[in-house]
């Protein structure tokens, strides 16, 4: 445990904490944070014994079973996460990005879990539910550390598919096919549901009408990571990008407008070219279409036909294919070659067939989108125009090319439905 000298712990793991002794000073709270993040990736990385303390009591024993260590660390750094200063808080959430899978399969691998393990466990859970409540924090740099904290839940608590585009750092990270449905601790369909549940929480938080502008720009890169890896969730991250599109904030600056613009651009282009995109290509398409992409750059992205072919072939079996290469950690014995088990993976919601509001309303208004009933909105609203043209419209405005056909009027209808 790092605690201090005289300090009274009554927690398992000392969730009453210390009050007194060293952590009563700054410059002591900053240095053991910055000494738990080198644990953190030594846990990650394993290695040689570590000491970096130059304080004797807060410098565990640390061997090539350092997981060991996350129960000495674990409530100490749950405290961090409360402290009043912005940069520990910031570097808390950042050591929780990789603690929570370390945790993770740990828990897993574990044949036996001790009370230790449950309340390390329970208290690791809570401290993940504690980072997701920070994306209302006051403060910009922690709502954006927060926002990568709950990417990364995301990813880790679904499942990974056969199409699912895995940067090569993280082909070795944990995710829920990795997880033996019948585990005696750790329920599957429980993190699959908290899985979801922050992906809502993320959704929510990007069509805030008082978001910042960097909030914005990391929560659409996050959203277009998760499109990636999780192919499942790709119709509610296209949903998401189309109702920004139609509902920008208006608490930004024409620069801002500007750039969100140019990101949201990027991001649909880099979700295009995923396999997966087949469905969701023309709303992607007239999306970049409206803010101002040429066709000839929405056509390189498109992904290639083979790749098309490819997925569907694999269709039917994406989640076998993949549980043949990476078998759950089902062991305890980290010696021991792990046996491969067929996991089927549940359907994210987006891939039942049950259509959402905006696709019900869009649906409804579709067919009443007729020149005549456009005419006359247009000429209604004009009545509400304002003397000078407002610098956003002027910085968002592109003409419309496809004015009229089939799939403007679509793309129409669910811009109306969005705001509705």
């Amino acid at each position: 445990m790092l605690s201090g000298p005289g300090d009274t712990q009554h927690h398992p793991l000392g969730t009453d904490g210390p009050h007194h002794g060293f952590w009563g000073c700054r410059q002591e709270k900053t240095w053991v944070l910055r000494t738990q993040l080198l644990l953190g990736c030594h846990l990650v990385g394993g290695g040689a014994p570590i000491c970096v303390s130059p304080h004797p009591f807060v410098c565990p024993p640390a061997s090539k079973r350092d997981i060991e260590l996350l129960l000495k660390l674990i409530a100490n750094l749950n405290m961090l996460l409360k402290d009043e200063n912005v940069n520990v808080v910031k570097k808390a959430i950042l050591t929780m990005t990789q603690l929570y899978k370390v945790a993770l399969q740990w828990m897993v691998k574990s044949k036996v879990i001790s009370e230790l393990q449950e309340a390390c466990w329970e208290m690791m859970a809570a401290m993940a539910s504690d980072i997701i409540l920070l994306l209302d924090s006051d403060n910009d740099g922690i709502r954006t550390h927060a926002i990568k904290f709950v990417e990364g839940l995301i990813i880790t608590l679904s499942p990974r598919m056969a199409d699912s585009d895995v940067p090569k750092r993280h082909e070795n990270d944990i995710s829920l096919e990795r997880i033996p449905k019948d585990h005696p601790y750790i329920k599957y369909n429980v993190l699959w549901e908290e899985g979801k549940a922050a992906l809502e929480q993320l959704l929510k938080f990007m069509v805030h009408p008082a978001i910042s502008s960097i909030n914005l720009t990391a929560a659409l890169g996050s959203l277009a990571t998760i499109a990636r890896q999780r192919p499942m969730f790709m119709a509610e991250v296209i949903q998401a990008y189309e109702t920004l599109h139609a509902n920008l904030p208006p608490t930004l600056a024409k620069s801002q407008v500007s750039s969100v613009r140019k990101n949201l651009k990027l991001h649909l282009l880099s979700v295009l070219r995923h396999p997966s995109s087949g469905d969701f290509q023309p709303q992607i398409t007239t999306l970049l279409v409206d803010l101002g992409t040429q066709q000839a750059e929405i056509a390189r992205s498109m992904p290639s036909p083979r790749d098309a072919r490819k997925r569907t072939r694999d269709e039917p079996d994406t989640t076998l294919k993949k549980m043949k290469i990476e078998p759950p950690l089902g062991e305890d014995d980290e010696d021991k070659d792990l046996e491969p088990t067929t996991v089927t993976a549940p359907k994210a919601t987006s891939q039942t067939n049950v259509p959402s509001d905006t696709d019900i309303t869009a649906e409804f208004l579709q067919p009443l989108l007729t020149p005549e009933n456009v005419a006359n909105l247009v000429l209604i609203s004009m009545v509400y125009l304002p003397e000078a043209m407002p610098a956003s419209f002027q910085a968002t405005y592109t003409p419309v090319e496809s004015a009229g056909t089939e799939a403007q009027i679509k793309h129409l209808s669910r811009l109306m439905a969005t705001q509705m």
